[in-house]
């Protein structure tokens, strides 16, 4: 790890042409307005960083999902609040109920998406919107950006995703805008993804920081599953 940094950063006779930030409030303002201006940005979860880009526009999702070596048709997590939910998916007062439960939480949640809609180059080919909204400096940015955001891991295909700036720039170099460094992330993959949709519901990626059991035990303290 080491090394890939010390191969990006310090023996670059070249200025690098991107940016590393610190979080803090004019550092989600800066990255906010990067986003709107199509650009790509690396930001801490509360367990890794991860790649962000407006959610409606074509080409910087092209960008995000290419310098990944992602599948063109490779749905990507959207990050909206749960107001924003019915705009583009299809719940019922039983899926409405788990929103409540799990917005903002770790948790992503399959929704069922709308025939079309005009998150229709995130969500790809998927009949589904996986739904991310965490209390995180992904939230602070997106109550600054103004639009809704498409996130994915920051690492490349069959990678570790990354838990520091570091490892960040050592996958992705010049090839993203603006790095947001949060300091070490405390965790060692991404959200836990369930499939509200179905009744029960089920478990499409577990995560150590939050197994499938813990869920289905918050689910069941509100009367749910």
């Amino acid at each position: 790890m080491s090394d890939k940094k010390e191969m990006v950063i310090e023996t670059s006779e070249k200025e690098p042409n991107y940016q590393i930030i610190k979080t803090s409030p004019e550092a989600y303002e800066k990255a906010a307005q990067a986003i709107r201006d199509g650009k790509i940005v690396v930001m801490p979860t509360l367990t890794i960083y991860v790649l962000v880009c407006d959610a409606f526009n074509p080409a910087a999702l092209e960008r995000l999902r290419a310098i990944r070596h992602s599948p063109a048709d490779k749905p990507i997590t959207i990050v909206m609040d749960k107001s924003k939910i019915p705009e583009y998916a299809v719940i019922d007062e039983r899926q409405r109920q788990i929103i409540d439960v799990f917005s903002p939480s770790p948790v992503s949640m399959y929704v069922q998406k709308k025939e079309i809609t005009p998150l229709d180059a995130a969500t790809a080919s998927s009949n589904a919107i996986v739904v991310y909204f965490q209390d995180s400096p992904i939230r602070d940015l997106y109550e600054c950006s103004d639009t809704i955001l498409a996130i994915s891991s920051s690492n490349t295909k069959a990678l570790p995703a990354a838990k520091t700036i570091e490892e960040s720039i050592a996958y992705f170099g010049q090839t993203v805008d603006l790095y947001v460094d949060g300091g070490p992330a405390k965790g060692d993959n991404g959200s836990p993804h369930i499939d509200i949709r179905t009744d029960p519901v089920e478990s499409r990626r577990e995560a150590n920081h939050f197994p499938f059991a813990k869920i289905k035990a918050i689910l069941a303290e509100h009367g749910l599953k």
